[in-house]
């Protein structure tokens, strides 16, 4: 499953996203005050928190179909995927549920990606958060990366090294219903009110635009989604923060 870009999609993903961010504008803006309003009792003050909710979850959504035909960064950076990786423990550990646990397991020294970073750190993070949706009644979450073995250039090229990047976990495992069309936009297995089914159809985009490709496995208990790209350097690249060197 693959989107490709066009600049007629993302002029109007923008267009789109620009005017329902002014409208959810408004509704952050004045249910805001309303919720400082000291006359509410606390059914009137459920409500307005649900509908701030919404208006939350609306704007994510925006930003998430948006990103699926977003072009990448005209600069891609020269990201270390291991640090990257712990550099995001603190936003995986705040999606867990009380009976979640997370575990990394990530060596020390992989080999470098270039790629846009934003959308790497997207991307893994989406994985994290389908596992940990998948285990909100309690379970593990495992996060784990490695090198593969390198493939063959193209036309010749020198060998090539791969890392890849591992989120497993011991839910209850996808209905083989929707196995084949789980990376599909909007398909989605959870109850949850905020799943829109988009987090997979967001990784497997990017790794696919990278060159690379994402496997998974289910049986109940254990399931896994690996994002497997191609490790090059970029000629000039400035190393800096958040996992880039």
């Amino acid at each position: 499953m693959q989107f490709e870009y066009s600049e007629y999609q993302d002029q109007l993903l923008r267009g789109l996203a620009h005017r329902m961010n002014n409208i959810l504008t408004l509704f952050h803006g004045y249910l805001g005050l309303l919720l400082d309003s000291k006359k509410l009792d606390e059914r009137e003050r459920e409500g307005l928190l649900r509908i701030t909710n919404g208006a939350r979850a609306a704007s994510d959504l925006i930003d998430r179909t948006h990103a699926l035909v977003r072009a990448g960064d005209e600069r891609e950076r020269e990201v270390d995927l291991g640090v990257l990786i712990r550099l995001l423990e603190p936003s995986f550990a705040a999606r867990l549920g009380p009976k979640t646990q997370l575990v990394l397991e990530v060596p020390e020294q992989l080999p470098i990606v270039c790629a846009d970073s934003g959308r790497l750190r997207t991307s893994i993070v989406e994985l994290v958060r389908n596992a940990i949706e998948a285990t909100m009644a309690g379970g593990c979450v495992r996060v784990s990366g490695r090198r593969l073995p390198s493939v063959p250039g193209r036309h010749g090229a020198p060998p090539q090294p791969w890392v890849a990047v591992r989120v497993t976990d011991d839910g209850p495992g996808v209905p083989e219903r929707v196995a084949g069309n789980l990376f599909k936009p909007f398909v989605t297995t959870k109850k949850l009110q905020d799943s829109a089914g988009l987090g997979l159809t967001l990784a497997l985009t990017f790794a696919r635009q990278q060159g690379g490709d994402i496997e998974f496995q289910s049986r109940r208990g254990e399931t896994f989604f690996e994002m497997r790209l191609p490790c090059r350097r970029a000629a000039g690249t400035a190393r800096g923060m958040d996992g880039e060197r």
